[in-house]
């Protein structure tokens, strides 16, 4: 935690409501203040007291409130509750944030019956979390927020643009020696949009061809020939994207002089110079979409059908959001400087169909993007909700497959039965059942590697998002570790439940791989942590053991203690596993144990030889030791 830094804004908030208030305190930062955003796991021991100073030294008190977020406040020690009350008593300027389904209390918590009557804010959904976060800044909060450099400048441009409007002689001068930059920029402009309607066209070719394709795999008039016939396809239309593509991927270099010419006539310079950088992220995701396309026309299944569909649909409403962004910015220079923009346009049939305006208000254009941007979204929520139903009768199948597989005996009797039978329109009739089984059977397998398959994706995805990045704080580091902990323990238990059931599990996604990506990320936070030696390596012992099925996934680490003293009884790297013999998963579990029996036995792992050696004792001066936990607790 920093020590000498001054904050603004306390955020106070439950980790079931961590996401948004995360996005609160990232949107609170974006506009200038200085916003103090802990993470749960720092809510023990030796922090208390800084915790309480923080919230004496900010002006604002955000608390974030999901559904029954203040059920747990009639514990004396609950967090939230602590903070609060705090926060009361040295009368700051408490903003509740509703989220949606959350209602207060009748009666309050004891001790904070008040909390209610502060000025609140409702942000529950999408759609109003921006007006709620604008309502907040502009009504309730007390602090002032630190310009950025950006803001200052910009600022300063508008004073010297009204002083010099002032001059009418030179202003004049300026609106004709802008001419020719405003031909320039919307030119280039216009050729990086043209460019982009290029990939747009070719999505609208190559969707049609898919439609026709998709609907002869589900009639089953599918051939070898239409495959080859349709990757040729795309292959000419990734060339022909490659041969016309002459976008540069970095900003346009727009000097002060140009910048001031443009702004004249309501031209945001910084806008437009990001132009090529949007148009090559447009192209680099529909490379992306061709190559997911041939994949799923080698493997014509149903699932990538639709995805296929889908990935189609939301790229039309993506090139419209880019055209629409067009617009607005062209709206902006005059009309003398958009010759070559008429004479593009004239050949986009394609939005020429939209019927969009230019020169139309801001607000227009910010309607119709949104608009376009919801229509994407619901594409994608529709089929990620097929994609469940589907998962659960892929569940199904698992089960009946495994079912079939094992009544090897039924099956033998059935076919002797047939054999012997003496009609033979029953014999045929019996026949086939048993034929049309098999395929149902070949069927399920396929499934089940495609939804291996999935598995691997979203594994890969984890291990994206878990990466520790230098520009994290050390306990979000250490809280992506932990992530990875809890997914290597569901790999496990999901063997073992499979284990149990006599099914063998042939997932290429195994406990060993996983760990193997835990060391390294461990290795890399004590790249950056060196005093973190100690307690790392016996995190890297314990994971190891975890993915061995050695060791049950509970526990919680030393990892320092107050002013670097000695403990009677805890080194750091302890391991505190059990208390009163009961398991220990979180802090929250020890805490709880020792406040009931202090005196109770606990047992621990300590590194001996590189090995655990299991230490049977009593706890001594808890309040000086840092703990945290080896699993993640959602």
């Amino acid at each position: 935690m920093e020590q000498q830094k001054k904050y603004d804004i306390f955020i106070s908030y439950r980790r079931s409501s961590y996401d948004t208030a995360n996005l609160v305190a990232t949107r609170l930062r974006a506009e200038g203040y200085s916003v103090f955003f802990d993470m749960e796991t720092l809510r023990s021991g030796k922090f208390n007291e800084q915790l309480y100073n923080v919230i004496e030294q900010c002006k604002d008190f955000v608390v974030v409130l999901p559904p029954n977020a203040l059920e747990r406040c009639v514990n004396e020690d609950d967090w939230v509750r602590l903070e609060v009350c705090h926060a009361m008593k040295h009368n700051k300027n408490i903003i509740p944030v509703m989220l949606n389904g959350f209602q207060w209390p009748n009666p309050m918590p004891n001790g904070m019956e008040e909390l209610c009557n502060y000025q609140a804010i409702t942000a529950s959904s999408i759609e109003y979390f921006d007006l709620a976060l604008e309502r907040m800044q502009q009504r309730y909060l007390i602090s002032k927020p630190h310009l950025p450099v950006l803001k200052v400048v910009k600022i300063a441009a508008v004073v010297i643009s009204a002083l010099l409007l002032l001059s009418i002689v030179l202003w004049g001068v300026f609106r004709v020696l802008s001419r020719d930059v405003c031909v320039k920029y919307a030119t280039l402009l216009t050729k990086d949009a043209q460019a982009v309607y290029v990939l747009a066209e070719e999505n609208q070719t190559l969707q049609k061809m898919w439609t026709e394709y998709a609907n002869c795999v589900r009639f089953d008039k599918y051939t070898k020939e239409l495959q080859i016939e349709f990757l040729k396809n795309i292959d000419l239309s990734e060339e022909n994207i490659n041969r016309v593509w002459t976008v540069d991927s970095v900003p346009l270099q727009i000097n002060s002089y140009h910048s001031f010419l443009l702004s004249l006539h309501g031209i945001n310079a910084q806008e437009i110079a990001i132009s090529p950088v949007f148009a090559t992220l447009y192209y680099t995701d529909f490379i992306e979409q061709l190559n997911f396309i041939r994949q799923f026309i080698q493997t014509p299944e149903e699932y990538n059908m639709r995805w296929g569909s889908t990935l189609f649909d939301v790229a039309n409403h993506s090139f419209n959001v880019y055209y629409i962004a067009f617009l607005s910015e062209m709206s902006n220079f005059p009309e003398y400087s958009r010759k070559v923009y008429k004479q593009a346009s004239s050949i986009w049939k394609y939005w020429a169909k939209l019927g969009y305006q230019i020169d139309a208000s801001e607000e227009y254009y910010t309607n119709l993007s949104n608009a376009e941007d919801k229509l994407a979204s619901d594409l994608l929520s529709s089929f990620q909700s097929t994609l469940n139903t589907q998962d659960a009768q892929l569940d199904d199948l698992q089960k009946q497959l495994h079912n079939l597989e094992t009544r090897t005996d039924t099956l033998e009797y059935l076919n002797q039965y047939i054999q012997y039978q003496t009609q033979q329109q029953e014999l045929g009739l019996r026949e086939e059942k048993v034929k049309a089984k098999q395929v149902e059977v070949q069927a399920s397998k396929a499934q089940l590697k495609e939804l291996d398959r999935q598995y691997v994706v979203a594994y890969q995805s984890l291990i994206k998002k878990c990466t520790i990045d230098s520009t994290d704080e050390q306990w979000y580091q250490w809280g992506k570790i932990c992530r990875l902990g809890s997914f290597l323990s569901l790999v496990i238990e999901n063997r073992k439940d499979l284990a149990r059931k006599g099914i063998e599990s042939s997932s290429s996604i195994t406990p060993q791989m996983i760990y193997k990506d835990i060391a390294e990320q461990l290795s890399i936070y004590q790249s950056y942590h060196p005093e973190s030696e100690d307690y790392v390596r016996s995190a890297m012992l314990f994971y190891r053991e975890v993915s061995e099925s050695k060791r049950e996934y509970a526990g919680v680490l030393v990892f320092a203690f107050k002013d670097a003293q000695t403990h009677p009884v805890l080194e750091v790297g302890d391991i505190l596993v059990k208390y009163d013999n009961a398991p220990i998963v979180t802090y929250e579990d020890l805490r709880n144990a020792y406040k009931k029996d202090a005196s109770a036995e606990v047992t621990l792992l300590r590194i001996e030889n590189g090995q655990f050696k299991t230490i049977n004792t009593t706890l001594e001066k808890t309040d000086d030791i840092g703990f945290i936990e080896l699993v993640e607790v959602l």
